[in-house]
């Protein structure tokens, strides 16, 4: 089989899960970085339903979004990451938050970044790029943080509806950590300890991460940062990374 090839933005937290996931499983692939916007014609080429990513393509399918991408991988891998009871009601109420923390740490994040200092959220996309690519998103990118702004619907009202959400999961997953447990499920790593700690990398910013050296956090956010550190949660996804990453 060829070397599968996963695409993704350098600076996606569902990105960082697919990828976290097949590093940790060992599995062989190359990595595509790709251009904001750009990135829709080739993803149309290959055959994708729709824009998002991660994606990953080998000889016999191509696989989209970050779980399906989890999947995958485990059937490749002889180290699963999903448990032998992975309808259980625990996995069950940590799935269901998975996409809530996902979508409202990403608007979180953006609706200030990207709204207010867009300069700050450049390098992370154009710096894993190749040169002509980066050219050309730097040369546009004004037209790239405007139609981004609509397409996620961003704004000042959004980004404080979107932090209102974040401190609820945040409150629900540390009354979940605070009878000590390492993991958030069993006393192993799996998939939902991956996909939390991807998650919500953002709001935590782990040295260990592969790409969020570049990340530049916004005034206001950094301030929640600084102060939701102490966290359980907060310690868990700074744990994780430490210990598997």
């Amino acid at each position: 089989m060829a070397r599968p090839q996963l695409y993704v933005f350098a600076i996606s937290h569902y990105c960082e899960k697919a990828r976290w996931a097949l590093d940790y499983l060992a599995v062989d692939y190359e990595l595509m970085y790709l251009a904001p916007g750009m990135h829709a014609n080739l993803l149309a080429d290959l055959g994708a339903a729709g824009s998002s990513l991660p994606v990953l393509v080998n000889d016999e399918a191509l696989i989209q979004g970050s779980s399906e991408i989890i999947a995958w991988a485990e059937t490749v891998s002889s180290n699963p990451l999903t448990l032998d009871c992975p309808s259980s009601p625990g996995v069950i109420d940590i799935d269901n938050r998975e996409d809530m923390i996902g979508v409202h740490a990403r608007r979180l994040y953006y609706s200030e970044a990207l709204v207010e200092h867009p300069l700050t959220v450049l390098p992370i996309f154009a710096d894993y790029l190749d040169e002509a690519e980066a050219k050309l998103v730097r040369g546009i990118w004004q037209f790239i943080a405007t139609t981004m702004i609509e397409f996620m619907d961003l704004g000042a009202e959004q980004g404080l509806e979107s932090r209102g959400i974040v401190i609820q999961q945040l409150d629900w997953f540390d009354t979940l950590l605070d009878d000590g447990r390492d993991y958030l499920i069993g006393d192993t790593l799996t998939r939902v300890d991956i996909s939390v700690a991807s998650l919500l990398a953002p709001l935590v910013n782990a040295p260990e991460h592969p790409t969020y050296a570049n990340l530049q956090v916004p005034p206001r956010l950094a301030l929640d940062l600084a102060e939701w550190q102490s966290r359980p949660i907060s310690q868990f996804v700074t744990r994780m990374y430490k210990r598997h990453r």
